[in-house]
Parts: structure tokens; sequence; C-alpha cells
């Protein structure tokens, strides 16, 4: 068995009807002993760590608290040598992609991922049109955050320490990286499976909002104006492209500021997730 080029790290909470989804595409490479795979869950009341188990080759671990922060900071400890691949545990990554991911950053690459698609299945008129316009800006296609995965070298690593304790790691750790930095793999796409009603497209999107103030108070710099100008800048050219798309960025729009109100202004639960994704 050959020594493995990094590590995949998942942390989970009550997933046991994802993880296996997760795991499937990963267990060849895993059992080849090309890739390291830990899964970490945390605070979990389901069956998530019996179903990961059942994986050869993955290694599991239990945490008593519920906390995605201290799952990634024992991932981290777990990992062997060489570069890492945070993945969330409902995203589904072929294991392709994440053997040219980390060849990717064996060779020069700092940060980077796969590219990413979304798989409205199921979903709502109203969410597939919002995803339809989500897809097609160059300004989400090319960040860290929203894919539900980001892959760092050792190098990239090393930008930071430990974790900090906030829940939006991915735009953290975005941040860190200036837009050059950070290569989009040429490789099979990550799928993520888009929320089906827009009551939980809200939800994702309220808790998306609140948690970039946390960011904020530790990037300092100009953390959303140069994101938001790049966004509208891509719907603008959208529109210009196909003028036929105003009613859908219109809709795309309204979804975003109704979020971003209820975020500011609506009451905070402890912590919102989308579970119709994850049927």
């Amino acid at each position: 068995m050959s020594t493995p080029e990094g590590s995949i790290v998942i942390a989970a909470h009550d997933e046991e009807a994802v993880i296996a989804r997760t795991l499937r595409p990963l267990s060849d490479i895993v059992r080849q002993g090309r890739l390291d795979v830990i899964v970490v869950c945390n605070g979990c009341r389901d069956r998530t760590a019996d179903v990961a188990r059942g994986f050869p080759g993955v290694r599991v671990l239990e945490l008593p608290q519920p906390s995605k922060t201290a799952a990634l900071r024992e991932g981290d400890r777990l990992a062997v040598a060489g570069p890492r691949i945070y993945l969330d545990a409902d995203i589904t990554m072929t294991g392709k992609a994440a053997v040219e991911t980390m060849r990717a950053l064996t060779g020069g690459v700092v940060a980077g991922r796969p590219p990413h698609m979304f798989d409205t299945t199921g979903a709502s008129w109203v969410v597939r049109r919002w995803y339809g316009v989500r897809s097609q800006l160059p300004s989400i296609s090319g960040p860290l955050w929203g894919a539900g995965c980001y892959a760092l070298s050792v190098e990239g690593r090393s930008r930071f320490d430990a974790f900090p304790e906030i829940i939006a790691d991915d735009l953290f750790i975005d941040r860190l990286f200036a837009p050059p930095e950070i290569e989009i793999v040429d490789t099979d796409p990550l799928v993520v499976r888009t929320p089906r009603r827009l009551a939980d497209l809200f939800r994702v999107l309220r808790r998306r909002y609140r948690t970039q103030s946390d960011v904020a108070t530790i990037h300092t710099s100009g953390l959303t104006t140069a994101a938001q100008r790049h966004h509208l800048h891509d719907l603008r050219d959208l529109i210009r492209r196909d003028p036929r798309r105003m009613v859908d960025v219109a809709i795309y729009l309204g979804i975003i500021a109704g979020a971003r109100l209820r975020a500011r202004w609506g009451p905070a639960p402890r912590w919102e997730r989308d579970a119709s994704s994850r049927r």
C-alpha cells in the first residue's frame, strides 16, 4: 500500500443520511492508500459514525460536542503530512477530483478546489431559477467559499494557526489568499445539492449572512465590498448577454435582499441548515 498523498478532513454532525453518499466515490482511493480520509463526527445523535466506519480505511473519530470548529481542529491534528482537502459531509467529490486536486497542491498551487455544480433535482421552480443565475456568475465560481470544499497546500495551511471559533470557515479561508493564488482545478466537479423549497433556501442564506460578520472581525480590510461589486458586475453582464434573464436576476436579487433582512432583523436560532437536500 502506498503512502497517502494527503488527507481529506470531513466534519460531520448528524449526517447519517448523506455520509455514505459522500464517502462512496472516495472508497477506492482510500482502499488503495492513495489518500487519507478522516471523518470527525461532532455531537452526533444518529448513526453517522457507524455508517462511516462501514468504509474500509476511513478513519472515524467521535467528539461529544457539536462543533465544526472542534472537528476541523481534530482533523488537522490527525491528518498525515502533505496537502489537505476540507470537505463538507453533504458534498460529493469523485476520487479522480480528490487525487487531481492533491496533485495540483503538490505541484505549486497554494489553495484551490474542484469546480462545482448545483444539483437542483426535486427543487421548486423559484429555487431552480435562483441557482440558474448563480451558476453563471464568475464571482461565485472562482472563490474557495460556497462549494462545500476547499483545499490547501502545506504552504497554504501555514497561513493560519488553528481554525478560529467561527461558522463560516470557508469564507475565513478564502480571505487568506489573493485571487491569483486560488486555482479551480480542471477536474470532475463537486456536486452541491441545493435546497428544495424557498423556505429552505432562505434558511441557508440567512445563516450565511449572519456568519459573515464573524469573519469580518478577523479580516477587517474590505471583507464584502469588492465581492459585492464583482457580484453586481456579473449580474449586469448576464443581462447584457441575454436580456430575457432580467426576470431571473430580479428573483435572484429579491431573495438575497429578503434573506439579508431576515438575517439582520429576524430571530437568531442557534443553528440553521437545510435538511431538504439531505433526503
